[in-house]
């Protein structure tokens, strides 16, 4: 492959667009983002790390507007402003200030490059405890009392990108922006269902997968779901009771995958956006070998299977099309659509 334009050094933001920009910021509090700045055109959401803010929120027709990642350094802002078709270096939006630079992918997708914004003060994260686990006695007393409210989300983690060329786009991420394979999962023609791809940080560890790059059984464009990061498994039970109370949509969960080995758990929201709660995530430098997994080796750990809701965005034929072309002895409409 050649070397990439720049190294991205993480992922920054996404912006999502609602009908009802009331109904999806309820959502988004119970699920457990905080608000951290509101204006006439959008509100700016954060988690309890003292990072900046990771999802602005806007009136829209319910779908993902944007995705962002930050560069190490201006001198990478001035690279991505030097493409074709990107836009010049400009003043960021919202309460963290920065710069930016926006281009398209080959998706259409808007892609936001930034640098230079402040951190926030952290917020009061999950209670922890030691566990009494695998023979060990580190917890004296009494459990400590654990909230019963949302999740504590700490960061944005990853998000998965569909399309019915998934590799094709990878390869344009890792050329403009440094992302690169951890593993990929192969349909029975060889073709990827999905390109796990990581930050490239050399020698520090990072989380399995910043983006994955998935085959689109209705071969549409979309950001399929978006994760973060909570603070531990008693945080994510929690968060899901919570949510169940009150009436929200999960779609999968919860389980533990196998490629990435978070504990998951889905949910989606009022205006069809797929959100995912996780912890305990694999971390891999560049001594990580990559894996092609089939379709057949893709079982999770543990954890009920995906709902149709998780799996198919939209119906129609392209879908059945794909459906009956990837049902073959050694797979099944689970695996095929496989999601981490």
């Amino acid at each position: 492959m050649t070397e990439p334009l720049i190294k991205v050094k993480q992922l920054a933001y996404v912006r999502v667009r609602a009908p009802d920009k009331a109904v999806a910021e309820k959502f988004l509090t119970e699920f457990g983002l905080a608000v951290a700045e509101r204006t006439d055109e959008a509100v700016y959401f954060r988690g309890t790390n003292p990072e900046p803010t990771c999802y602005v929120l806007s009136q829209g027709n319910g779908d993902v507007s944007a995705i962002a990642f930050e560069a190490d350094n201006a001198e990478d802002l001035e690279k991505i402003a030097a493409l074709d078709g990107a836009s010049a270096i400009e003043p960021l939006d919202g309460p963290c200030g920065g710069q930016v630079v926006r281009l398209k992918d080959p998706m259409g997708m808007q892609v936001e490059i930034c640098h230079g914004r402040s951190s926030l003060e952290a917020l009061e994260a999950a209670p922890a405890h030691a566990f009494n686990m695998n023979g060990k006695r580190e917890r004296v007393g009494l459990l400590p009392a654990i909230d019963r409210g949302p999740s504590h989300i700490r960061r944005i983690g990853h998000l998965v990108l569909e399309s019915a060329q998934p590799e094709t786009v990878y390869h344009w991420y890792h050329e403009h922006f440094g992302l690169t394979i951890s593993d990929a999962v192969r349909l029975p023609d060889g073709s990827p269902q999905m390109v796990f791809s990581r930050l490239d940080r050399g020698d520090e560890y990072v989380d399995h997968h910043v983006v994955g790059f998935q085959f689109a059984l209705d071969e549409a464009i979309r950001v399929q779901h978006i994760a973060f990061e909570v603070g531990n498994l008693d945080d994510l039970m929690s968060g899901h009771e919570y949510l169940k109370r009150r009436k929200r949509k999960n779609v999968w969960g919860i389980g533990r995958h196998l490629l990435g080995g978070q504990i998951f758990d889905y949910w989606k929201s009022p205006f069809g956006v797929i959100h995912e709660h996780w912890t305990d995530t694999d971390l891999v430098n560049e001594q990580h070998q990559a894996q092609d997994c089939g379709l057949g080796d893709m079982n999770d750990y543990w954890g009920p299977g995906p709902s149709p809701a998780f799996l198919i965005a939209k119906w129609n034929f392209k879908v059945i099309k794909n459906i009956f072309r990837l049902m073959t002895p050694t797979s099944n409409l689970t695996f095929c659509v496989y999601l981490n």
